[in-house]
């Protein structure tokens, strides 16, 4: 009760001489979590998505984000396809929508800093023109104040989107403030919306996850991606934000991975002839032995002397190891 009374005053209660951003580690709605909050009514603060080069299919490692834009805060932005890499949603940088992907539930952002997380109907082009930066991802968690929870009807099926994992989501507070939000341990998509609810937003929607979970804050890289990301949710402190070829470079420029210098994709090893064969789970990602981290599991027979090595992918992530 105590951690969670302390992590409301520090979230609701105005304090003396704000930051523009500060992190903050306690609980909610009885899940421990892990907040960023970001001050946006402080006129350094410019929020801003950023994505890979190479968009739709350019995929980058977080710390090739943070290098090229030098955020003080960078976080993983929305789903995207595990074959090609293209975003599930609507993104839009500094003006410009660079990419359409007509589903989920959208974070808008005007030149002024007012937020706005809606959802977005299905296959219909929404009009974003009186907005500066726009990330659709979902599902929604709370809106207008109220926990909104409907992953099946925004479209959500796959089951290992819709199950428990560790999760990130962004909401923003009736007084402006966007909370970046990770959970310490796995929860369903109810129960993230119980957590933003608790603390404190007006309205939130769900972010990626699982191997894609990533969090950079003031140098250090709280939670590293067990894999490469196409997008990334990036807060800049100054006078004014990067420019938008750094936010949205093209033509695969920076030297970052794309999809075609990407490594190849692991050849399926087949089924094992031999009498003795053992049936095992493999990553379909990376022909790896599986764990249950793994998003697409695909069973073979394999000789004894011939099974892999665990998925390097899917890893636990590092605040669920004993």
């Amino acid at each position: 009760m105590f951690a969670l009374l302390g992590l409301s005053i520090l979230l609701i209660t105005p304090q003396a001489e704000e930051p523009a951003e500060q992190m903050i580690v306690g609980k909610a709605a009885g899940y421990s979590v892990r907040v960023i909050k970001v001050n946006l009514k402080d006129p350094r603060v410019h929020v801003n998505v950023q994505v890979a080069p190479g968009l739709p299919h350019g995929v980058a490692a977080l710390h090739q984000f943070v290098a090229r834009s030098k955020p003080v805060v960078a976080i993983n932005g929305a789903y995207a396809s595990k074959t090609d890499f293209q975003p599930i949603g609507d993104i839009k940088i500094k003006g410009k929508l660079v990419y359409s992907g007509l589903f989920g539930t959208a974070m808008a952002i005007t030149p002024d800093k007012e937020v706005k997380i809606k959802r977005v109907k299905w296959g219909h082009a929404e009009d974003w023109s009186e907005y500066e930066t726009v990330l659709a991802c979902g599902p929604a968690l709370v809106l207008n104040g109220q926990i909104d929870v409907m992953p099946t009807f925004e479209g959500f099926k796959d089951p290992h989107v819709m199950g428990s994992t560790r999760r990130m989501g962004v909401g923003v507070t009736k007084d402006n403030h966007l909370l970046l939000v990770t959970t310490l341990s796995s929860v369903t998509f109810l129960q993230f919306g119980k957590i933003m609810h608790a603390l404190g937003c007006r309205d939130a929607m769900n972010l990626d996850a699982g191997a894609s979970l990533g969090m950079y804050y003031k140098g250090k890289y709280i939670i590293t991606p067990d894999r490469h990301i196409t997008n990334v949710l990036v807060v800049h402190l100054g006078d004014k934000s990067p420019d938008l070829s750094v936010l949205y470079p093209q033509n695969g420029g920076g030297g970052e991975p794309t999809q075609g210098n990407s490594p190849p994709a692991p050849k399926d090893p087949g089924n094992a002839t031999v009498k003795n064969a053992l049936a095992v789970d493999l990553c379909a990602d990376s022909m790896g032995r599986a764990s249950s981290y793994c998003p697409q599991r695909i069973k073979r027979k394999v000789a004894p002397n011939r099974i892999p090595r665990p998925c390097p992918f899917h890893r636990v992530p590092s605040g669920e190891r004993g």
